[in-house]
């Protein structure tokens, strides 16, 4: 779910890029949300990025592909810089290796996390909406 937190890391992703950037959204497909928590996102894929896109901070947003690629969306986009969050450092430890390996000229900066948790957490929104709809 879109939270604060994501248009807070949209926009710190953005200034890293400086004054004249662009910012570069690549939305997972439902399949890689699958593959990674087990389970399928609430909102489809289509609208996510719809949503994502939709930001004033956010120029272009793309589909990941469906086969995790991550040199393919490198090649793609071409970024000066690739922004992850406070909690992916799976994510974060995968770009940064295989951007040694292919010697490319990318920053990865990692994003901090904006807020109490409760904010910026996809997981304790969804049970919070939970909860107030039960007890109603």
């Amino acid at each position: 779910l879109l939270h604060l937190g994501h248009l807070r890391f949209l926009e710190e992703s953005k200034r890293k890029g400086g004054p004249r950037s662009k910012l570069v959204v690549v939305v997972a497909r439902d399949k890689t949300v699958f593959r990674r928590k087990g389970r399928g996102p609430i909102i489809p894929e289509d609208q996510r990025r719809e949503l994502v896109a939709a930001l004033r901070v956010v120029d272009r947003a793309i589909m990941g592909r469906e086969e995790i690629d991550l040199l393919g969306i490198l090649k793609e986009v071409r970024p000066d810089i690739v922004s992850v969050g406070y909690d992916q450092d799976e994510i974060r430890a995968a770009v940064t290796r295989l951007i040694r390996k292919q010697g490319l000229p990318i920053k990865v900066v990692r994003i901090r996390r904006f807020g109490p948790i409760g904010f910026n957490s996809s997981s304790k929104l969804k049970n919070r909406v939970a909860k107030v709809l039960s007890a109603s």
